[in-house]
């Protein structure tokens, strides 16, 4: 795993919170991307894996997949971030 691939869930110890306060929130941020991706994987898998490329998606899909890139982008800056405050303070 890359310092930037999100991977699963992570939550921080307490001392990591007393080091970093952030961390609790972002971690929150985190899980709750992680099962929203996944709760739409589930909820759209047949539709999300048909490749019809000459037509336009319905909305519903447009919409999901729309979430689906931003979580997966907003995850892996939450991982950037937490690499860098565990390489800053070195408690990673």
């Amino acid at each position: 795993m890359s310092d930037a691939d999100p991977g699963d869930a992570w939550l921080p110890t307490t001392d990591q919170i007393v080091m970093a306060s952030e961390r609790a929130i972002l971690a929150a941020l985190d899980t709750n991307l992680l099962l929203a991706a996944r709760t739409l994987r589930a909820e759209h898998a047949d539709a999300l894996c048909d490749d019809k490329a000459d037509e336009p998606s319905p909305p519903h899909l447009a919409l999901a997949e729309s979430i689906l890139i931003l979580a997966t982008t907003l995850r892996e800056l939450i991982a950037s971030y937490r690499a860098v405050t565990d390489r800053m303070l070195g408690d990673g």
